[in-house]
């Protein structure tokens, strides 16, 4: 379909600018554009405008006539088949002269002069969209024009300017490129047509990698003022990403999902966002409104459990657990977790049969045979043990998880070390440190060369107030194993309650590199830190470890004890 070209209007010389309204320049190319979007009615009906380009200064910009073109010219320039209609214009200062020219023949059919004030740009559009479609036998009355006055407007269309220039790859160095953006959204940010060219204006940068902590600025208030429209909090929410201001983010995510709890993929993405910020409440809300309704995916639910791991809510993750075992056909990344919280609570033949299951859908998933070769352990299966943790070291594993496989590897190939570790763990829960100093002593001498059994040794010693010969020991578990973060972590502990805190603050440096997810290496050091003098890291350690599932009664106790000496 062909529809009329709108040219960009000339603007006389001489004019001054108007306080409060958008320059002349960006009013003789934005009025244009605004028309064409009217004459299209929100579709496509073949109206197109036409800038003028050429080079300034030897750069590629917009052209600013200050004359009307000769109409043969303009028929000349638009390279659009079969076009009916031309229009352009020329603003006056208080005058807009308008004209209508008849592609074919270059002739003038219409020519007004309007009243035009800058401040009130948009009064008018109706008026040229009335006469246009009357040139052209189309039908319809006039759409509404933007409902924004006075200043709002001006920098609403210096706005949709700037994206227009940035569009056509005219960028102008400017030291504040967002600050158009920025004043649509302190002036008129609830206003639907703002947020959706300040979100295109912020996609634009965003694609082109600019700007991205200015970017999440100007988006971040846009998240109190963004209606109850799941598309449009949706968009807001992949553009804070963008930016990278995942806490808003996850603000929005869990807004747009609580209006569509019936949409499993936004439930469950709302979900995971809320979880990397720690936010456990979001999470229960947001996966339990999809309960309610019956329509929870497996993925939701078990993010809801990780959820309720991380608070301590152990009797509702048991139960979602026992809901998700149920379930017929678990995604990989679901019957990970749910193994995961089956060995912890030590029902190590159904997480073999879980994860037995997963495998046959993905049977080069690393981690998978890593929670197969845990099983087996747990169940004392040693040979299919190595086995699969041989498979999952071959597949390729993250260098943390990798270090644990080599150790359960290792506690898989001696028989008897993972029987003993278990007997002297047990014997410490009861605090019965004879029966696990004996067991212990006979395990070095039994396996000889292998650290986690002098491991188990200094750590018995150490609980017995055995210092010294405790601190040989777990030196010499790490001789021969140097990437053991239990043996770090052990070895840093002693060292700081025995005065030497540096030393010790190294080795809880390293046992956390080494178990990330770990809390008990960043407790110690928040200790360390707090005898070093270093307060703020003290303080941040003790919220990561309480953010990985602490004791709350250790993480206060540990607070209490900072806060103590620091008063």
């Amino acid at each position: 379909m062909s529809g009329p070209v709108v040219f960009a209007f000339a603007v006389a010389d001489g004019l001054v600018p108007v306080p409060g309204a958008a320059p002349y320049d960006v009013l003789a190319r934005q009025l244009p554009r605004l028309l064409v979007a009217h004459l299209n009615g929100g579709a496509d009906r073949g109206a197109r405008f036409f800038p003028f380009l050429g080079p300034i200064d030897g750069k590629r910009a917009f052209l600013r006539p200050n004359v009307l073109f000769d109409p043969a010219v303009l028929a000349q320039v638009h390279k659009q088949p079969d076009v009916p209609l031309l229009s352009d214009g020329i603003l006056r200062g208080n005058v807009l002269q308008w004209r209508v020219i008849d592609a074919r023949t270059a002739e003038v059919r219409m020519t007004r002069e309007l009243p035009f004030d800058a401040r009130r740009p948009l009064e008018v559009l109706a008026r040229l969209e009335f006469e246009l479609k009357g040139q052209l036998g189309w039908e319809g009355r006039p759409l509404p024009v933007p409902s924004l006055a006075g200043e709002a407007l001006g920098w609403f269309l210096v706005l949709k300017d700037e994206l227009l220039r940035r569009e056509a790859n005219l960028v102008e160095p400017t030291p504040d490129p967002l600050r158009a953006a920025r004043r649509c959204v302190e002036l008129a940010g609830r206003d639907l047509e703002v947020q959706e060219v300040v979100g295109d204006f912020v996609a634009h940068l965003l694609r082109q990698k600019e700007l991205r902590g200015e970017c999440a600025k100007v988006l971040a208030p846009l998240a109190l003022l963004v209606p109850d429209d799941v598309a449009r909090l949706e968009r807001l929410d992949a553009l804070l990403l963008a930016a990278g201001d995942e806490s808003t983010a996850a603000t929005v995510a869990c807004r747009a999902a609580r209006l569509a709890p019936e949409r499993p993929e936004l439930v469950e993405r709302a979900a995971a966002q809320a979880f990397r910020q720690g936010r456990y409440d979001d999470v229960r809300e947001v996966v339990e409104a999809a309960r309610r309704q019956g329509v929870a995916s497996p993925a939701a639910l078990a993010q809801l459990a990780a959820a309720c791991d991380r608070s301590n809510d152990h009797a509702t993750r048991t139960a979602l657990v026992k809901e998700l075992v149920g379930l017929d056909d678990l995604p990989v990344p679901v019957a990970r977790l749910v193994v995961s919280f089956l060995l912890e609570e030590e029902q190590p033949a159904l997480a073999r049969t879980i994860v037995e299951r997963a495998l046959q859908k993905e049977p080069d998933h690393a981690m998978l045979h890593f929670e197969l070769g845990r099983a087996c352990l747990l169940l004392d299966d040693g040979s299919s043990a190595t086995t699969a943790l041989q498979r999952a070291l071959q597949l390729g594993l993250q260098p943390v998880v990798a270090g644990q496989a080599r150790r359960f590897l290792r506690l898989s190939s001696v028989q008897g070390l993972w029987a003993a570790q278990q007997l002297v763990e047990k014997a410490i829960a009861v605090a019965d440190l004879g029966a696990a100093l004996q067991v212990a002593r006979a395990l070095t001498r039994r396996v000889g060369r292998v650290a986690e059994a002098w491991f188990l040794y200094g750590l018995v010693l150490h609980k017995l107030g055995r210092d010294k010969r405790a601190e040989r020991l777990l030196r010499r578990a790490l001789r021969l194993d140097h990437e053991s973060p239990d043996a770090h972590n052990r070895l840093g502990i002693l060292l700081v309650a025995s005065g030497r805190v540096a030393e010790g603050h190294e080795l809880l440096q390293r046992a956390h590199l080494l178990a990330p997810a770990d809390p008990s290496p960043l407790l110690h050091l928040a200790q360390a830190c707090a005898l070093l003098g270093r307060m703020a890291d003290a303080d941040a350690h003790v919220t990561a470890a309480e953010n990985r599932g602490a004791d709350p009664a250790l993480v206060q106790a540990v607070r209490a004890e900072i806060h103590a000496g620091r008063a």
